[in-house]
């Protein structure tokens, strides 16, 4: 590789695609320095991360049909996208296909008709010479799996017979569709089509080790677009950010990094900025013994008041950094029998 050439980021003399050094060359954000959103989710040195580069290494350059599984949040098609970039058809498209749109196409009303076939058709030539992506399979409709089958086995044998279609396919899922297909709520032949090679995306708190550099990251990307300065942590704010267990991953850390960022005065975001991870004023809590673990739902209700508090009763802005709207704010109070008194709007 010559010395004017990118490397991807993460796979070390591994050359980026011819378009994305075009983007380098003309100062874009190809460069392993600033990777775009495809690059982040390999960053990091944890041995997690680096299994799944190794992974991605290995497969990239054979597959045909690939399922990734991972949590919700986690990054699953982050990673599709480096694999898309790292294979044989990166110069083609990556075509992203969410599973509602999988189940308009293969409603029973269009199958019937043979629209099935034409939606489909029109699918796969979308994503001619590169990735076709279906985001979520898990979550197709049982009735509509069989006709899919169906669908990518002729894919399958015009491709075997006429070499047309270049073409890779790409599913994810968050669920456990091994399980899922030995029990008969998924189906076999489906399950086994896709899982021809299996990619596992680890939660974030697999690799709490890389929270640092991500989260840097995901503060230059928001200083990239509000075209101010980046911000940075805290050491006391990266300890709190690894302590936690990220239920929803690389997506909920990226919310909880903007909205510190956002109610950072300064340049240094300290621990008080993470509104959603703060101790209440009293101190932290202690664990309760077991056989006196509260339920959910109260501690659902307990962080809500404690957002509300901290928010001076403006329901608005406590809706907006819980990531909730005000209708679902107003039942849980109603829910939780919290009086409106010293609340806003």
């Amino acid at each position: 590789m010559s010395s004017n050439q990118s490397s991807y980021p993460g796979f070390p003399g591994r050359p980026l695609p011819e378009s994305r050094q075009n983007e380098a060359r003309r100062g874009g954000s190809a460069t392993a320095s600033e990777p775009e959103g495809a690059d982040s989710i390999l960053l990091g040195d944890s041995v997690a991360i680096k299994r799944l580069r190794s992974q991605i290494q290995r497969i990239a350059p054979y597959f045909r049909t690939a399922l990734i599984r991972g949590e919700v949040g986690s990054g699953k098609q982050l990673v599709a996208r480096a694999i898309h970039s790292l294979s044989p058809g990166a110069e083609g498209p990556f075509v992203a296909c969410a599973v509602s749109a999988l189940t308009q196409a293969l409603t029973p009303a269009q199958a019937s008709s043979g629209g099935a076939t034409a939606a489909g058709a029109a699918l796969l030539e979308s994503a001619q010479g590169g990735t076709l992506y279906l985001g979520e399979i898990g979550e197709l409709p049982y009735p509509l799996q069989a006709p899919l089958v169906r669908f990518l086995r002729s894919f399958a044998e015009r491709r075997a017979e006429t070499r047309r279609w270049e073409l890779r396919i790409i599913a994810a899922t968050h669920r456990d569709l091994r399980t899922m297909s030995a029990i008969g709520q998924f189906h076999h032949e489906l399950y086994a089509r896709l899982s021809a090679v299996e990619v596992f995306v680890p939660p974030l708190r697999q690799r709490v080790e890389d929270i640092p550099i991500l989260a840097a990251w995901l503060l230059r990307r928001l200083a990239d677009r509000t075209g101010e300065s980046a911000k940075t942590l805290a050491e006391e704010t990266l300890a709190k950010l690894r302590g936690r267990l990220w239920p929803n991953n690389i997506r909920e850390l990226e919310r909880v990094v903007a909205q510190a960022a956002a109610l950072a005065e300064g340049p240094i975001i300290e621990p008080r900025h993470l509104l959603v991870l703060v101790e209440p004023a009293n101190g932290p809590a202690v664990a309760p013994a077991m056989g006196r673990l509260d339920r959910l739902q109260d501690v659902i209700h307990r962080h809500v008041i404690e957002v509300l508090t901290r928010c001076a009763g403006n329901k608005l802005r406590a809706a907006e950094l819980l990531g909730i709207s005000r209708s679902t704010l107003y039942r849980m109070l109603e829910s939780a029998d919290v009086s409106g008194q010293g609340l806003t709007e």
